[in-house]
């Protein structure tokens, strides 16, 4: 009855805001900050001031139309492989839309090499390709070859307004070429939640920086980040187990699995024939309690944060609910109900997330 009165006060809020439940204009209007014609603002430190060589070389800024269609590019990328995500990033603070959609992006491009790509080698060229691409965005590169390349040239028109660290994309990077070396299960759970927060915490710091006023303290909000990108990592992570397994892959750490007398063999088996063990479920909900433990570290230090910094964090209302999800179904991993994509009809998804960003996670 309480679920229902608060999904009511929600719509409510919808209506009387005026934008309804289709966020069109808000949308239009965000997708318009970033792409506007020969956009130039003053260029961060972090990047080289040689970028006025390589213009006179040959090579221009993008266009109102070639920033318009590699944000649509990226728009349809996230909404394709991540559809929470994308409707996360509608309810981003002003301005932060575009920036959401193309980190997400380049998350995507990244993530789904292990899964394209034949062999090890074909892999970890095309991550250098990115690291290659990165280096040339940072040194002020502006030349066609490169910015053909839609998320590169978002990431071109980002860097151009914010002071992204280099070194965050280089971790996302660096942990996908990881995730390509092996195909052994994790050692231990520290190393998954490594891996979360250099993928998924790497992504939100990112997001963050693009909040940053001078003269503010934002130590608390780096550090909900963090928290947050572990959770959301160990909830993705588990989410692709059911699927993974018929790979011959598993996410789940071998720690865990010697410790309730288990292996990586008859975990693959037991996943194939969705037929879990008690001592398996065991291993399962270990991950999913210490995934809600980083989600409950970050919601106390979220009620010190400003409500655009809850924004950035509404990417793991999905996964909070998933983990939820799974304890309800006693940690059956491969329950119908626990692998759909989020849990959430798609109206109510969006009406849970207005409801976090208004009130907070």
């Amino acid at each position: 009855c309480m679920a229902k009165m608060r999904i009511l006060l929600v719509f409510a809020a919808c209506l009387s805001s005026g934008k309804g439940l289709g966020l069109r204009t808000h949308l239009n209007r965000q997708r318009t900050v970033l792409v506007s014609p020969r956009f130039a603002p003053q260029q961060p430190s972090s990047l080289s001031t040689s970028s006025s060589t390589s213009t006179s070389a040959g090579s221009q800024l993008l266009t109102k139309e070639q920033g318009k269609d590699a944000l649509k590019y990226c728009e349809n990328l996230v909404r394709r492989h991540e559809n929470e995500q994308f409707l996360c990033a509608m309810l981003a603070p002003e301005g932060t839309y575009a920036v959401l959609i193309t980190l997400r992006a380049f998350n995507i491009e990244t993530a789904s090499v292990r899964e394209s790509t034949t062999n090890q080698t074909t892999g970890q060229i095309r991550l250098q390709w990115w690291r290659d691409a990165l280096d040339r965005l940072y040194a002020g590169d502006e030349t066609q070859d490169l910015l053909k390349q839609p998320v590169v040239a978002m990431l071109h028109i980002l860097l151009r307004r914010y002071r992204l660290p280099k070194e965050l994309f280089l971790d996302v990077i660096s942990a996908r070429e990881r995730d390509l070396e092996t195909t052994e299960a994790p050692q231990s759970i520290t190393q998954l939640i490594d891996y979360s927060e250099k993928t998924q915490g790497s992504l939100l710091d990112l997001a963050l920086h693009t909040l940053i006023v001078h003269d503010h303290d934002y130590t608390a909000a780096f550090e909900a980040a963090r928290h947050c990108g572990r959770c959301i990592g160990l909830s993705t992570l588990l989410r692709a187990t059911p699927f993974v397994a018929y790979r011959g892959l598993t996410y789940l750490p071998n720690d865990l699995l010697m410790d309730v007398g288990e292996n990586v063999g008859t975990l693959l088996q037991a996943l194939q024939d969705k037929k879990l063990t008690p001592p398996l479920k065991a291993v399962i909900h270990e991950v999913a309690k210490t995934a809600l433990n980083e989600l409950e570290s970050a919601s106390s230090l979220l009620k010190k944060c400003p409500r655009d910094v809850n924004k950035i964090m509404l990417p793991v209302l999905p996964h909070k609910h998933y983990l939820q999800t799974l304890n309800e179904y006693d940690y059956e991993i491969c329950h119908p109900k626990v692998i759909e994509p989020s849990g959430f009809a798609p109206l109510s998804l969006r009406l849970h997330l207005r409801w976090a960003a208004w009130r907070g996670l």
